[in-house]
């Protein structure tokens, strides 16, 4: 038995196995490396985040995204004003592993039930692991979203923006159905590569802080770096409670944590992509009714500003986000039914522990729990000392010098 299966091995995953690792707690972590950014990102994507708030977390801090960039060369580092190109973000997520993680198990978690001294892991390898604790840190890839109104589309005409990792198979006209950040950078590169694209929002453009995201800070004037102040999801003041207290927003009511938990810093984008998108692409505004295939082409019915209108194009991208609901997991059908559920999101305590003793949540599920920060990797450092805290009481200290359990890691 080990004391802690991490199910997941992105950013949160890997954070919180580093935690382990350097605490000596035995764990097993599963799931592919950084597989949202290695296989389901377009390929010449950039992070919508700074660089200072990019980083994973390692106990202590020991290895931040510019440390990466000095070992291996790259001169471009900066705090603020730096876009990230996502390759660069797998690379350090990987050295990441080799260095503060070691081995990760890619099987798949198929089933968790609990025991009486923990829980049963079983993977699709047909492996059982039994553990004291789980932690689920799968990101929001399994959590993606296609509205309902794009029901009537094939799969041929049809795909969600974290299945586009290569454009370059896409050909034709393009309908991007999204206002966010996905949206707005997957139609910009389709774009590039000479595909037709036409946007399909819901509402005019919205951009972040768009007449300073160009600037580098050293730039900017003392003053206007008091008045705005960068911080982690973000510069301003306003954005402070969100970055920086998620212990805090767990205080909120939970009507008011649910709803800003994923309507904070969304749906937009980031003012550095703004003049590859306006007065570049075609936007239609207009709210997406149905939609249908017609000769071969993917028709979509929207509600305009001027009535009903149509747009046809050869594939359909929903670039619609992610919703945590918790339903999405099968792994968790056994235990579904105890588990406390805000919306279809856990419930979690200070330690990000469900209402089932020793399993807890990071990451995007944890959102209407700890707030915005959870969706980005910004958030890992919290959630992985959290959840540390909770699985290295005191008890559990004293049995593992007592050596009653055995150190698996690798």
């Amino acid at each position: 038995m080990v004391e802690v299966v991490v199910i997941g091995a992105g950013p949160y995953g890997l954070s919180t196995a580093a935690h382990l690792r350097g605490l000596q707690i035995p764990f097993r972590i599963f799931g592919k490396p950084m597989t949202l950014w290695r296989d389901n990102m377009p390929k010449g994507m950039l992070l919508k985040s700074d660089g200072f708030a990019s980083n994973l977390a390692a106990p202590d801090n020991e290895f931040p995204l510019s440390r990466f960039y000095e070992d291996t060369g790259r001169r471009d580092y900066s705090d603020i004003g730096l876009r990230i190109p996502v390759q660069t973000l797998v690379e350090y997520g990987l050295e990441f592993q080799r260095r503060h993680v070691g081995a990760v198990d890619p099987s798949q978690v198929v089933r968790l039930s609990r025991t009486a001294d923990g829980f049963e892991v079983v993977l699709d390898t047909g492996e059982q692991v039994l553990a004291r604790k789980v932690v689920v840190a799968v990101g929001p890839l399994a959590f993606r979203h296609v509205p309902e109104a794009l029901a009537g589309l094939p799969s041929r005409l049809l795909s969600h923006s974290s299945d586009n990792h290569d454009l370059s198979r896409l050909k034709g006209h393009v309908a991007v159905v999204g206002g966010g950040q996905s949206a707005l950078e997957t139609a910009a590169l389709l774009h590039e590569r000479g595909v037709g694209v036409t946007l399909l929002a819901r509402r005019k453009l919205l951009w972040f802080d768009p007449a300073n995201e160009d600037r580098p800070q050293t730039e900017r004037s003392l003053l206007a770096r008091v008045r705005r102040p960068n911080f982690g999801l973000g510069p301003g003041w306003r954005t402070w409670f969100w970055s920086e207290a998620p212990h805090a927003f767990r205080h909120l009511p939970a009507t008011t944590r649910m709803d800003k938990a994923f309507s904070t810093f969304g749906p937009a984008g980031s003012g550095w992509l703004k003049h590859r998108v306006d007065g570049v692409l075609p936007v239609q505004i207009g709210r997406l009714m149905a939609a249908r295939e017609q000769n071969g082409q993917a028709v979509l019915s929207v509600m305009g500003v001027d009535g009903p209108a149509s747009l046809a194009a050869d594939h359909v991208i929903a670039a619609t986000g992610y919703k945590a609901d918790l339903r999405r997991l099968g792994f968790l059908s056994e235990l579904l039914d105890d588990i406390d559920r805000i919306g279809h999101a856990p419930v979690l305590d200070s330690g990000f522990e469900s209402s089932v003793a020793g399993l807890h949540f990071i990451g995007y599920a944890s959102a209407p729990s700890f707030g915005p920060s959870m969706r980005f990797i910004y958030g890992t450092r919290f959630a992985a000392t959290r959840v540390m805290r909770r699985v290295s009481r005191p008890s559990f200290r004293r049995d593992l010098a007592r050596g009653t359990l055995q150190q698996q890691t690798a």
